[in-house]
């Protein structure tokens, strides 16, 4: 059976102007990925991304420490939602629960929980330019159709927990309240393992990271 790696990108630019980007450790956590992946001779034959910087970038540092370089394939089944218009929108509707400070994240993510519970109901205001949680499951069930397409070997997914999330509800057959707490749960560069065949998709890992379980690395482990 073929393999697919769902990898969350490696930690980006919390509390900053551009979120979109990997912070120096991000870079760095994506990098002993591929180191460990090349440790275990593990190769791709294809290299999935979403098409936001903090996506290829990771890519691109996991291709470094593999030491192995493929082009990269685009879909933006797996970009992450925009949480920052979900927040802003949530806030607004339920102004208790507005975000006061954006560099906190406990207060981010407290905030979230409720945000995306409210949005996975159809709970939102209308005015809230966000797409339907419907919306981001056929997206998301588009992209993982693009990835076990054409595949026979080894396909690398480098994307966001939301997407991870939601791809391993139509795998696994589970609800959003599990897609919430999951994507709130997922590690910077986590590993989601699956094996899949053209007529079922078996879910081996979820959310590991093996190259910072070592305790020089134990402080690496993030989730921003």
């Amino acid at each position: 059976m073929a393999a697919l790696y769902l990898i969350r990108h490696g930690q980006a630019s919390f509390g900053s102007a551009n979120y979109d980007q990997l912070s120096n450790l991000g870079t760095q956590q994506c990098l002993w990925l591929g180191e460990y992946l090349k440790e275990r001779s593990v190769r791709f034959e294809r290299i999935i991304c979403g098409d936001m910087a903090r996506h290829r970038q990771s890519a691109e540092a996991i291709c470094q420490g593999l030491e192995h370089s493929l082009e990269f394939e685009c879909h933006p089944g797996f970009n992450e939602f925009d949480f920052v218009t979900l927040l802003k929108g949530f806030g607004e509707a339920a102004p208790q629960h507005a975000i006061r400070d954006w560099r906190n994240p406990r207060e981010v993510y407290s905030c979230l929980r409720l945000a995306m519970l409210a949005w996975s109901e159809n709970a939102l205001p209308a005015e809230v330019a966000l797409e339907s949680w419907q919306d981001f499951q056929q997206r998301v069930a588009d992209g993982l159709d693009f990835a076990r397409s054409q595949s026979k070997g080894n396909t690398l997914v480098a994307t966001s927990g939301g997407a991870i999330s939601v791809a391993l509800s139509q795998i696994m057959g589970f609800g959003a309240q599990t897609v919430i707490n999951l994507n709130l749960q997922s590690k910077n560069s986590g590993i989601t393992h699956c094996y899949f065949s053209e007529t079922t998709t078996y879910v081996t890992g979820i959310n590991a990271t093996p190259h910072l379980d070592r305790p020089d690395r134990w402080d690496s482990v993030s989730y921003s």
